[in-house]
């Protein structure tokens, strides 16, 4: 059943016009009909007595004289009138002088139900008495006869014709009051209609306005008030739109300038991009040039000063190229080329190789560097974890000087919680999210290059969201840092056995086919594959166009740029020298290169690629694994 809050605002109307009718209506036919039966059961029953009073008159000579013949007649002629059933007379001792009745058609056709008891209406027989002459009284003033009861009279009147007359006011009442309903509910409709249907307009037009319909009007009708509410609602229709056209100008103005903006700054980082791109590239080749320079010195005999200045050139030559690497690292992760090989392993052997890389270097600055012993196997990618630990450990060597850098790992909620923990001088923490971004050192305001460029943390948030894995900091200022990582646990697995190293066969007699633009470059590399015994066909930018390339004797491997200055890379180089020599050359790729898609290119060719500046030892293990292979 629905409540009267649910209901809509034409069933109100209806309603609020309707019921005040519909009451006073009822309120009257009520009090009307109830007065009318009132006046008709009065009339009956004044009817009753006036007839009893009538026959009592008429019945005292009979009564007196005894003259029942008279009696009779008198009783039959009050019996003929209308509703009378019965008319008795009795003596003084109550014997019955006359009695009549009748059952009229009109009554038996009645219904058991709608059959009532009879009036009864009962009436002395009066008459004076004997008048006496008294001396003693007062002859002005004559004794009155006193009155003498001669007997009674009984007059039953029947109610079945009053009540046959209440029951036709009744339904006369009941027609009435449906008269009235119907046509108080037809004066409610037409009067509702008047004013719920402007309203449920004004409804459904403020119903598309919050549709977005704000051309929607309210046609202006109705009384004074509706007229006014329409002409509002109009009002309040237009300032809408105008605001909302206001407002959509301003937010294509604001879309217009972010755009701008946004193509401003997509321009920029990709002017930044080509910068460092550039910059990289024209950096890697001297550094690549110096390094195998500095090896090749570094196979020669010397004084033991030159020795030493040797070492020191190596040492710096080193750290330039480690800065390098890690600028490689953050594009590599950028462009998202790093691949992943998430595999279960131990975690102790990767702790031995952590604490033989560090205890040195922790020992010469006077650190303690300890590593607790764990028997966990986890499942991550082997290399990327080490390196992540590798940044971590390096990192806390470096901000704290002269204290502990701890590693250990323990299970905590099913996983496994490996924790990098120094007691250095802490990280606030405001700037404990700041330290993960790029070129951001706390502590180097200078921008002292021994203390690195700033790109460990954020190298290692890369890599933990390349893995998957949660990387916690905790840190108080003055009380150390924390950084744990939680990886998956793995069920221990059987440790193979790595195969002793082969013995580095001599690269004597190998011959390389070396294709470079750079001057330094070619120089640098002949000179050490020339140190290390191999016949070297060095080729630089003009001669990289075929046929010139063609003429060199067919070689063991090719050693080829991934720039060469022509309208072909690299790749293009070996492909075709491979045509031209009939088989697969051994390859291999150098390039001071860092985008994304030379590092595809290289991968899709099959071609392993060594980004300068190139380690000599990996170049020269790299040159025996394929001449080997």
């Amino acid at each position: 059943m629905s409540r009267p809050d649910d209901w809509d605002i034409r069933p109100r109307a209806v309603l609020i016009a309707a019921l005040p009718t519909m009451v006073m209506a009822v309120v009257l036919i009520a009090y009307f009909t109830s007065s009318r039966l009132s006046d008709l059961e009065d009339a009956h029953v004044q009817r009753g007595k006036a007839l009893a009073r009538q026959l009592a008159a008429a019945s005292e000579y009979g009564v007196f004289s005894g003259n029942l013949e008279s009696l009779r007649k008198q009783a039959n002629a009050i019996l003929q009138e209308k509703d009378v059933v019965r008319v008795a007379v009795f003596s003084p001792l109550h014997e019955v002088l006359a009695d009549s009745s009748r059952n009229p058609p009109a009554i038996s056709a009645l219904s058991a139900r709608e059959r009532s008891q009879p009036l009864l209406f009962r009436e002395q027989v009066t008459g004076p008495g004997i008048t006496l002459d008294d001396a003693f009284l007062d002859a002005g003033s004559p004794t009155p006869a006193p009155q003498v009861r001669h007997g009674e009279v009984l007059v039953e009147i029947s109610r079945d014709s009053l009540r046959a007359e209440e029951a036709r006011l009744l339904r006369n009442a009941i027609l009435m009051v449906a008269a009235v309903l119907i046509a108080s509910v037809g004066l409610a409709l037409r009067m509702s209609r008047g004013i719920a249907g402007p309203i449920l307009r004004i409804a459904s037009t403020v119903a598309s306005f919050g549709q977005g319909n704000l051309s929607a009007r309210v046609p202006v009708e109705g009384g004074k008030s509706l007229r006014a509410l329409a002409e509002g609602v109009n009002d309040m229709a237009d300032k809408l739109s105008a605001s909302r056209d206001n407002l959509e100008r301003q937010i294509e103005a604001a879309t217009r300038e972010l755009m701008q903006k946004k193509e401003e700054a997509e321009r920029g980082n990709q002017a930044k991009t080509r910068f460092l791109a550039a910059a990289s590239h024209d950096l890697r080749q001297p550094m690549h040039a110096l390094g195998l320079f500095v090896a090749e010195l570094g196979q020669k005999q010397h004084a033991p000063d030159t020795r030493r200045l040797v070492e020191r050139i190596a040492v710096s030559a080193e750290t330039m190229e480690n800065l390098l690497d890690s600028l490689l690292d953050i594009s590599r992760l950028d462009a998202g080329v790093l691949d992943r090989q998430i595999k279960p392993f131990p975690l102790q052997p990767l702790f031995e190789r952590i604490d033989v890389d560090y205890r040195r270097e922790a020992e010469l600055h006077g650190q303690r560097l300890r590593l607790r012993p764990t028997n966990l196997w986890v499942e991550s990618d082997p290399l990327l974890l080490e390196r992540i630990i590798h940044n971590l450990v390096s990192n806390a060597l470096r901000y704290a000087p002269g204290g502990t850098v701890m590693v250990a790992c323990r299970t905590r909620n099913g996983k496994a919680r490996l924790e990098v923990r120094d007691n250095g001088p802490g990280i606030a923490p405001e700037a404990q999210e700041a330290i993960f971004q790029e070129f951001v050192q706390l502590d180097n305001p200078e921008r002292n290059r021994a203390k690195g460029l700033g790109l460990g943390l954020a190298i290692v948030r890369r890599l933990t969201d390349l893995l998957s894995h949660h990387l916690e900091l905790r840190s108080t200022p003055g009380h150390g840092a924390l950084f744990a990582l939680e990886l998956p646990l793995a069920p221990p697995g059987v440790v193979s056995e790595r195969p002793p190293p082969s013995q580095p066969h001599s690269l004597h007699g190998l011959k390389v086919l070396l294709v470079d633009d750079d001057e330094l470059a070619l120089a640098s590399t002949t000179g050490l594959l020339e140190s290390w015994g191999c016949t070297v066909s060095a080729a630089n930018t003009a001669e990289t166009r075929m046929p010139a390339l063609a003429r060199h004797q067919a070689p063991d491997i090719i050693v080829c740029d991934y720039r060469v200055g022509s309208a072909m890379d690299g790749l293009a180089v070996i492909d075709n020298l491979r045509q031209h020599f009939g088989h697969q050359v051994a390859a291999v790729i150098l390039s001071g290169d860092t985008s994304a898609a030379a590092i595809a290119n290289a991968r899709r060719a099959g071609i392993p690629l060594l980004h300068k500046p190139v380690r000599p030892a990996r170049l020269r293990a790299l040159l025996q694994r394929k001449t080997q292979a």
